[in-house]
């Protein structure tokens, strides 16, 4: 069943036609019920039509027997006298003919004796009235006593035309009353119809107003009357509530939908909604940053597949497919977490799925959980190169002590003092190489945890510049290198740890030795910041350089680049012990300038004011002093 007007039926207050098959619908409820009443109504007026008619037909049908009865009792009792020719004939003649004029429906009398013979006949007849003739013959008695001698008969002739006229005016009465009474009804029954079904559309027109989701909508009463009105104004009270209901929810949905857009907003890790189809209905800005797209409106409304990597290949839609596999099986995702790794270049997402459900159970999708997982993918990887680099570095020196140290006691009454004297000299150096490195694992360690504690006091940092470059100064001459200073004279004591700082210096040192070719310079510099906070020491070298890419990673623990031009091994620990020592427990900060091929400037500023807030930023734009080189391959150092 469908409206001819399909945008509201009722708008124009007329009465909606019904169609079947696109056909109009002639026997509708409200016509039925028309056609009902006026059935029962004619029925009605018929039957009490037909009654009243017979009722008062009869009655005049009693009447006129009656009053032909009493005539003809009368004119019998004229006409025995009469016949028995007593004193009192003259008188009964007289009656008759008195009683002649006097009815007009008694048309003749006429008496004969017992012989037949007219004894007397008065009256008249007339042409037109013969159709309403009745005449009625009685015999006479003596004494007019059925039980007496017949001494004649009596022919009375009546005229029933009067008779017939009032049952004709009576037909036409009954016949006029009824088809009056019909049209009345008739005319009632619709105008009472018309207004029922015009308050029922009032009130259907509200209820369809009320489900299309208008609440506050009000049916006006003013034309409405008794049960109806009284319907209405429930209806009324009724859509006022259901409209502060829908404003309530409105406004509880609409602060828990903003509730949880700044909640996804500020997660950290990437969150993508999908719908059962692996529609994508919800993405933070946290999962387009991961996945390097401009905005969430790029992928939403787009299927998890839409998403390719720099090959074309979609990384989403294998794990979809294998976590709706696993769905199907029936495995219980409140207990399982289904977690896979996706490489998006250098960069590895940790992506986690769950199913959402309803309060019913139904499904109605899946959420998912993207985590940076670069840097630790990284960290393992540097973990693994370190435990191999140490390994490897470790056991270099134990195998040569081990082997100058076998041949020393077992040939050592055949060698050569000179010969015997440059093995110690080689057991001494790789012991030392071996300390050094077991040192800096020590010091990572211990430097690494939360509850170590450095014992500071003020102290002249020159002294300790000139003994450090003096006990690695050996190390430099094997090399041809040239090891200068540069120390402004006057610098303030300053609030540090001497062993610790030591230790830094070597390992700037030893860095710069290491990646300077022999006949390089090193030169050390210590002076005052120029804004005269921080005292700022720097090592120097005409070495080969770090790669601007580089640059911000290698304070990084076990972070090493190995390419052709960096081809030293070390455990990657010495810059990362650097940067946590001056940075973490002398509030200082760590810097490097350096230009590939041209040399590196590796430094640290220390705060004067003891236990001062932690200098802002490691490495700033002005400590890059070098030009954008075109990338070289990531390798180590």
């Amino acid at each position: 069943m469908v409206y001819d007007n399909p945008q509201d039926p009722y708008a124009t207050g007329e009465t909606p036609k019904y169609f079947i098959s696109g056909k109009p619908k002639v026997f509708t409820p409200q016509n039925w019920i028309l056609i009902a009443g006026l059935v029962l109504m004619t029925l009605l007026l018929g039957v009490f039509c037909f009654l009243s008619y017979q009722s008062t037909n009869e009655s005049i049908t009693t009447i006129t027997e009656s009053h032909t009865r009493s005539a003809s009792e009368a004119m019998a009792l004229a006409g025995v006298v009469l016949l028995e020719q007593s004193d009192t004939a003259l008188g009964a003649s007289k009656f008759i003919e008195n009683a002649l004029a006097a009815d007009p429906d008694l048309v003749s009398v006429r008496i004969k004796d017992a012989d037949g013979q007219t004894v007397f006949e008065s009256g008249r007849v007339e042409a037109d009235d013969a159709a309403f003739i009745n005449q009625q013959i009685s015999k006479l008695h003596t004494g007019n006593d059925e039980d007496g001698d017949t001494i004649g008969t009596l022919e009375v002739t009546f005229r029933e035309k009067a008779k017939s006229q009032v049952a004709q005016a009576l037909r036409t009465t009954v016949l006029v009353t009824f088809f009056s009474a019909w049209i009345i009804g008739c005319l009632v029954l619709v105008a009472l119809i018309w207004l029922v079904s015009k308050q029922l559309r009032i009130l259907a027109q509200g209820v369809k107003r009320l489900s299309s989701g208008d609440f506050g909508y009000r049916i006006p009463t003013r034309e409405l009357w008794g049960e109806l009105k009284h319907l209405a104004e429930a209806f009324n009270d009724m859509s006022q509530r259901l409209r502060l209901y829908e404003d309530q929810n409105i406004d509880t949905l609409t602060f828990e939908r903003n509730k949880l857009e700044a909640i996804l907003l500020s997660i950290s890790n990437g969150v993508m909604v999908t719908d059962n189809d692996h529609v994508i209905v919800i993405m933070n800005d946290s999962a387009c940053q991961m996945l390097d797209i401009s905005s969430a409106g790029d992928l939403l409304d787009r299927p998890v597949s839409a998403y390719t990597n720099d090959e074309g290949e979609s990384c989403f839609e294998p794990i979809f497919k294998d976590f709706q596999r696993q769905l199907n099986r029936g495995m219980d995702m409140h207990d399982t977490i289904f977690t896979r790794t996706v490489e998006l270049g250098a960069r590895s997402l940790q992506v986690i799925i769950s199913p959402i459900y309803d309060a019913e159970g139904v499904s109605l999708g899946a959420v998912t959980i993207m985590h940076d997982i670069t840097r630790e993918t990284e960290i393992d990887r540097m973990k693994t190169q370190f435990i191999s680099n140490v390994s490897h570095e470790l056991r270099t020196p134990v195998t040569t002590i081990k082997s100058y140290v076998d041949t020393l006691y077992n040939h050592g009454q055949e060698l050569d003092k000179e010969t015997y004297q440059e093995f110690l000299e080689t057991i001494n150096n790789e012991s030392d190489r071996l300390k050094k490195m077991v040192n800096d694992i020590l010091d990572f360690s211990r430097l690494e945890a939360p509850e170590y504690k450095m014992e500071m006091d003020y102290q002249d940092i020159s002294p300790l510049i000139n003994l450090t470059i003096q006990s690695i100064k050996m190390l430099a001459e094997q090399k041809d290198l040239t090891i200068s200073t540069a120390i402004e004279t006057g610098l303030p004591k300053v609030y540090m740890n001497s062993d610790s700082i030591e230790r830094v210096l070597r390992n700037l040192l030893s860095n710069a030795i290491k990646y300077t070719d022999e006949g390089g310079r090193i030169k050390v510099r210590a002076e005052l910041s120029s804004d005269g906070a921080c005292l700022e020491v720097s090592v120097e070298d005409t070495g080969v350089g770090v790669p601007y890419e580089h640059l911000d990673r290698i304070w990084d623990r076990f972070y090493r680049i190995e390419n052709k031009v960096h081809t030293v091994k070390g455990t990657g620990l010495g810059l990362h012990l650097v940067k946590v020592a001056i940075e973490e427990h002398h509030h200082g900060q760590v810097f490097v300038r350096s230009e590939l091929g041209q040399g590196s400037v590796f430094g640290f500023r220390i705060p004067l004011t003891p236990g001062g807030d932690a200098i802002n930023s490691s490495v700033s734009d002005d400590d890059y002093e070098t030009t954008r080189p075109r990338r070289s391959s990531l390798s180590a150092q």
